[in-house]
């Protein structure tokens, strides 16, 4: 199975884990295979201070009120300056993509855009 075949199915996992999540918003990511956290305990909207596409997923550096947070999702046109606005996710902790050559120390996993 390709990187890129075990990252789509992991986001898949993870987006159906959702609902599951929603029943504990305590809950804290730790590791990669535990992303269970609903991306709106992060606030899931504000304004794209910056966004890369890179192995069928766009990521986008989104602020909210003096706070900043990564997000992920199937490859979607964002401009920066851009008020947006996702859909439920998961969050990552020390996510590791490989297509970047960066590891993200935290990023909310989301289906795409739900609002601009």
């Amino acid at each position: 199975m390709s990187k890129l075949s075990k990252l789509f199915l992991l986001c898949t996992i993870l987006l159906l884990a959702v609902g599951h999540a929603q029943a504990y918003p305590g809950k804290n990511a730790s590791s990669d295979a535990d992303a269970t956290t609903p991306a709106a305990s992060a606030g899931n909207s504000g304004t794209v201070v910056q966004s890369m596409n890179s192995g069928g997923y766009t990521y986008a550096l989104v602020e909210q009120d003096g706070q900043q947070n990564w997000f992920a999702m199937p490859e979607t046109e964002i401009k920066v300056g851009e008020e947006v606005a996702f859909a439920p996710g998961a969050v990552m902790t020390n996510f590791s993509s490989r297509t970047l050559n960066r590891t993200f120390e935290t990023i909310y996993f989301t289906s795409g855009v739900v609002a601009r």
